[in-house]
C-alpha cells in the first residue's frame, strides 16, 4: 500500500508557517514600539548630560557653574555646606551666593553645571522612623484635625516614596521667571511625556542651552536648584544666584539722577550648631527646617544679619529685592529707628515700586508695606528728607502664615539705613539727586498695556486646589496635595496650548500660606479673597492688595482663600511644572506636571499604554493558536487506499 501526500500539502504548510511568522514579527514589532514609547526612544530621546571634560560654551553668553561643598564665614560661625560657585571662586573668601549672570534679549545663554558635591555632609534624608519619632512628641500644638491617628510602630507607616525628601546631593538648575525653554526634564525643551527630571549626580555635568527672546523684559531674575525631594535642603544651604536680563531701566534711572543701586536678597536658612574640626555650622535636618524649629533660623539680607546701607538726604536709594525664602513670607516696611512697634499706616515711610518679578512699570506705584513670598522680586525707590537711622522691618506675619501659630516667622529687623546730612559732606558735589519727583518719573514698561490679557482671550478655566493632609500614619507628614493628589512626575495633571490664555482659580483649603509659581510663563492676578479677617491679621490687607495689570510669575494664595489668575502661555511647548514655592511643601508633594502642546497620537497612546499592551498580547496569542491549528489540519496525509475505504463504508 502506497501512501501519498496531498500535492499542495508542503507548500500550504510553508505558507501557513510564514503567515504565523509574519503575524508574530508584526505583533512583536508593535509590542516593541509600545515599549519604546514607554522608555521615550520612540520620541527621538536624547540628553543634555555631557562628559565633564567637554565644554559648554556655544552661546552668545556662557557660564560655568559648580555645585560644591564649601567652607566660609557665616554669621559668627564657620559654615560648611552646599553652595554654587564658579571654577575660579575661592572657597574661603567668596560669598555664599553663586555668580551673578547677565544676558541681553536676543542672546543665547549656555550654562555648564558641574556637580562636585562628592563629600559626605549632612543632613541625611528623613526616614519613616524619623517622622514617626517626631509625631510622638511634635513639640508644638498645631491646630488641625488629625484624620488618621498615630500608629504604634514606624514599620506600620504608609510611605509615599516619590514624595519623601531624598537625593540631597543630586542637583539641577531652574532659571526662575525667565521666558525660556522648559528645562525641568531631560533634555531641555523635551516633548516626551515620560521624560525624567534632570538630576545631576555627583561627578556628572549638564549643558543647559537657552535662547532669550528678543522681546524679553529686562529686569531681575534668579536661579536655584529644583530636583524634587532636595530643593529645600539645597536652598537652605545657600544654592542661590542672581540673573539679570539687561534692559533700559538702569540707564533711565541714571537719567533721572538715580545711581545708588543696591541688591537686597532675603534668605531664611535653617542651621544647626556642630562641633567639628573644620566648622561649627551646618544645615539642619529637613524636619527641623520644615517646622521652623531650627535653633539658628534667621532672616539674612545678602548673607548678613541686619546689614547697613548708607544714603544722603534727598538722594534716591534703589533696592533690587529678591525674596529667596524657602519656608516663610516676610514684610518690607521702612520705619524711623525706634518706631517699628507702631502701626505702619501711621509711622511707616512710603516707597515707590517700579518693577515686579522682572517686569518694569511705566509709572511708579506708591506703598508703605509689601508682603513678599519666596521667589518674588521687587524693585523699589526710597528717598529720605531727614538724616538719621531707619530700619526695614519684617513683622506681623505670625499667626497668619501657619494655623495661627505665633512666633513663626519671628519679627526681625532686616536691615538698617543710615541717612547722612548731605550739607555736612565733603563730597556733596559728587552726589546725584533726582531731577524730578519720583511720582512723575516714567520708564519703559516690560509689557505694554495693549498686551494685557482680555476676557475674550481666555480659552478655558480650571480650578487648582492646594490642600494639606494630616494622616499621622503616613509619611511624609503632613501631606501636601494639588487637587487632592501628591506629585506624580508621570502624570500630566494640566494641559495648555502655546499662545493661548487660560484662567486658573487657585484655592487654598487650609490656614497656611502657599506661594504659587508656574514655570516659564507669566500671569495677571484678577481676584483675591480670604475667609480670614484683616482685623485679626492686619498684614493680610497688603496680601490682598493686587494690581490686575501687573505681570507676575509667583504670587501668594492667601490662607483659607483664593487667587484667580489669567496665564498667558508663550510659544514654548513641552513638559514643565507648577507648584507651591514654599519648597518643603513642593518637595513633599505640592507640585504638578504641566504639558504645553497638542496631545498628539504618541501622547494618546501613552495614556492608554496598558490597554494597548493588553490588546497587542491578546492578538499575538490568538494568532499563534489560530495558525497552529491551521498547520495541524493541513499536515494530515491522505492516501488512495484510505479514500477507497471511506467510500466503501459510505456504500455499505
Amino acid at each position: 500500500m502506497i501512501s501519498r501526500s496531498h500535492p499542495n500539502e508542503k507548500g500550504s504548510s510553508l505558507a501557513a508557517g510564514g503567515t504565523v511568522w509574519t503575524c508574530l514579527t508584526r505583533t512583536l514589532s508593535i509590542f516593541s514600539f509600545v515599549l519604546l514609547l514607554k522608555t521615550g526612544v520612540a520620541h527621538g530621546a536624547k540628553t543634555d548630560y555631557i562628559p565633564c571634560s567637554e565644554s559648554c560654551n556655544g552661546g552668545d553668553v556662557n557660564y560655568d557653574l559648580v555645585a560644591s561643598i564649601r567652607i566660609m564665614p557665616m554669621l559668627n560661625y564657620t559654615y560648611k555646606g552646599r553652595t554654587y560657585s564658579s571654577p575660579s571662586s575661592s572657597d574661603e573668601t567668596s560669598t555664599f551666593m553663586g555668580p551673578t549672570m547677565r544676558v541681553r534679549p536676543g542672546q543665547s545663554l549656555w550654562i555648564k553645571l558641574s556637580n562636585n558635591m562628592t563629600e559626605d555632609i549632612g543632613p541625611k534624608p528623613p526616614t519613616a522612623q524619623d517622622y514617626w519619632a517626631m509625631l510622638q512628641n511634635p513639640g508644638e500644638h498645631i491646630k488641625y484635625q488629625r484624620y488618621k491617628r498615630r500608629v504604634s510602630d514606624p514599620s506600620l507607616m504608609k510611605v509615599d516614596e516619590p514624595n519623601m525628601p531624598h537625593g540631597f546631593d543630586t542637583t539641577n538648575l531652574h532659571l526662575h521667571g525667565l521666558d525660556v525653554q522648559v528645562h525641568m526634564f531631560d533634555p531641555v525643551g523635551t516633548h516626551n511625556p515620560d521624560a525624567p527630571h534632570i538630576g545631576i549626580k555627583p561627578g556628572e555635568c549638564y549643558c543647559y542651552k537657552f535662547h532669550v527672546p528678543d522681546h524679553h523684559p529686562g529686569g531681575m531674575y534668579w536661579y536655584h536648584p529644583h530636583v524634587h525631594g532636595s530643593t529645600a535642603v539645597q536652598m537652605w544651604s545657600g544654592m542661590i544666584g542672581l540673573l539679570y536680563v539687561e534692559g533700559p531701566l538702569e540707564e533711565e534711572l541714571a537719567h533721572y539722577g538715580i545711581t545708588n543701586t543696591q541688591e537686597f536678597v532675603i534668605w531664611d536658612p535653617a542651621f544647626k550648631h556642630v562641633d567639628k574640626p573644620t566648622h561649627n555650622l551646618e544645615v539642619d535636618e529637613f524636619l527641623m527646617g520644615q517646622t521652623t524649629l531650627s535653633k539658628v533660623h534667621p532672616f539674612l539680607v545678602n548673607g548678613v544679619m541686619n546689614p547697613t546701607f548708607e544714603v544722603h538726604v534727598g538722594e534716591v536709594l534703589h533696592f533690587r529685592i529678591l525674596c529667596a525664602t524657602i519656608e516663610n513670607e516676610n514684610t518690607f516696611i521702612v520705619y524711623p529707628e525706634g518706631k517699628e512697634d507702631q502701626p505702619w499706616k501711621e509711622s511707616a515711610l512710603p516707597f515707590w515700586v517700579i518693577a515686579s518679578d522682572g517686569v518694569t512699570f511705566r509709572k511708579p506705584r506708591k506703598k508703605n508695606i509689601m508682603v513678599l513670598s519666596g521667589g518674588q522680586r521687587e524693585e523699589v525707590l526710597l528717598k529720605f528728607d531727614q538724616p538719621g537711622r531707619y530700619v526695614i522691618s519684617q513683622q506681623g506675619i505670625q499667626g497668619m502664615q501657619f494655623f495661627d501659630m505665633r512666633g513663626h516667622p519671628h519679627d526681625q529687623i532686616l536691615a538698617t539705613i543710615i541717612v547722612h546730612d548731605a550739607a555736612n559732606q565733603n563730597n556733596v558735589q559728587t552726589l546725584s539727586y533726582p531731577t524730578i519727583p519720583i511720582s512723575d518719573m516714567e520708564f519703559t514698561p516690560g509689557y505694554s498695556e495693549a498686551e494685557d490679557i482680555q476676557a475674550e482671550d481666555i480659552a478655558g478655566s480650571e480650578t487648582i486646589v492646594f490642600s494639606m493632609g494630616a494622616n499621622f500614619d503616613q509619611t511624609p507628614f503632613p501631606q501636601y496635595y494639588i487637587n487632592g493628589k501628591a506629585f506624580d512626575p508621570d502624570e500630566a495633571a494640566f494641559h495648555a496650548q502655546p499662545g493661548e490664555a487660560r484662567e486658573y482659580t487657585l484655592i487654598n483649603a487650609n490656614h497656611n500660606a502657599h506661594p504659587f509659581h508656574i514655570h516659564v510663563n507669566r500671569f495677571q492676578v484678577k481676584e483675591m479673597g480670604s475667609e480670614l479677617s484683616v482685623d485679626t491679621y492686619p498684614v493680610l490687607e497688603s496680601v490682598l492688595d493686587f494690581d490686575p495689570h501687573v505681570w507676575r510669575d509667583t504670587y501668594m494664595v492667601p490662607p483659607n482663600g483664593r487667587t484667580r489668575i489669567w496665564v498667558q502661555y508663550k510659544n514654548y511647548t513641552g513638559k514643565t511644572v507648577l507648584h507651591c514655592h514654599f519648597l518643603a511643601h513642593e518637595d513633599t508633594g505640592m507640585m504638578a506636571t504641566l504639558f504645553i502642546g497638542k496631545k498628539d497620537w504618541v501622547f494618546r497612546m501613552r495614556e492608554h499604554i496598558q490597554w494597548i499592551v493588553g490588546c497587542t498580547l491578546g492578538v499575538a496569542m490568538a494568532s499563534i493558536v489560530f495558525f497552529s491549528r491551521q498547520i495541524g489540519r493541513q499536515g494530515e496525509s491522505y492516501s488512495a487506499v484510505s479514500m477507497n475505504e471511506l467510500k466503501s463504508k459510505v456504500v455499505d
